[in-house]
């Protein structure tokens, strides 16, 4: 059909049968037991099987949300092979490390559980060196902004803590300040990650993703020099938290136009909702 498949990559089984034995060694409430029921290397196993799987398809994929080294070095060895590999990964990988689930505060460490899980230290460096190189080719969000009230439904059990991170308002901060401003990746490779790639893959492009004639005038303008701290109370998302409280960041977003037309004002939405169907083709890059 011309279409990319995009697949979440971890493996059920082994996960469902890691999950019955902390249940069963009484780790039932400990939300510690998220990350540890679904690690790394089983993140791995499932990127492997998908690209081979890919391999006797003939097809090209999309790796959504990759988090860990061992991911990314099995879509090494498949590109080595001549397969069409993409990549995204997510802020919280790239900010964030598992150490949020061990808080002593359950509710604080409940608002962390994503899946795949949020990793050890060392993969942010596999992760942001593979963005320097062109390895990684999208930053999205898998915005998914449970309410504090929700993420206690899983209290007893942490299998039942909904899963997911609110983080579609802070994206171009934490990558500006993470990575071009700590001169992991220039700002080109920023606009590419954020704008001009997702719009090639995805077949919005030249609709999207560029600043060129006929295409639609969608411009963030960002103050390099307005610093500012992430803070659910400036968030206008209704989750109650944002998993970067208290962030410091090196510049801001001082204002947004979609269409032409402008959006946001330092924070001040100034339009109602005004989206439109975008008709889109097969995508590549």
């Amino acid at each position: 059909r011309g279409g990319i498949a995009g697949v979440h990559c971890e493996n059920a089984g082994v996960i469902d049968a890691r999950i019955a034995e902390l249940k069963a060694a009484g780790r039932a409430a400990d939300v510690s037991a998220h990350p540890e029921a679904r690690p790394d290397y089983l993140e791995a196993e499932a990127v492997a099987r998908l690209l081979r799987i890919a391999e006797a398809a003939d097809a090209p994929v999309i790796i959504v949300h990759l988090t860990n080294c061992e991911a990314l070095d099995e879509v090494a060895f498949a590109r080595a092979r001549g397969q069409r590999v993409y990549v995204e990964t997510c802020p919280q990988y790239l900010a964030l490390d598992d150490g949020v689930y061990y808080d002593a505060n359950w509710s604080m460490a409940a608002r962390y559980v994503c899946a795949p899980p949020i990793r050890a230290e060392e993969n942010q460096r596999a992760l942001w060196r593979g963005l320097r190189r062109g390895e990684i080719q999208t930053i999205s969000t898998d915005h998914c902004s449970f309410t504090l009230a929700q993420k206690d439904m899983g209290r007893e059990d942490f299998t039942k803590i909904p899963g997911g991170l609110p983080g579609v308002e802070t994206r171009g901060e934490l990558l500006y300040t993470a990575g071009v401003a700590e001169g992991r990746i220039t700002k080109e490779q920023m606009c590419a990650l954020l704008s001009e790639n997702p719009a090639r893959l995805y077949g919005a492009y030249p609709r999207k993703g560029v600043l060129a004639p006929g295409s639609d005038a969608d411009i963030v303008v960002y103050d390099p020099e307005a610093d500012s701290v992430i803070s659910a109370q400036t968030q206008l998302s209704a989750a109650g938290y944002t998993p970067y409280e208290g962030f410091k960041t090196k510049g801001s977003i001082a204002q947004v136009y979609l269409r032409g037309t402008l959006a946001v004002d330092h924070g001040e939405m100034k339009t109602g909702p005004i989206g439109a169907y975008i008709p889109r083709h097969p995508g590549s890059l």
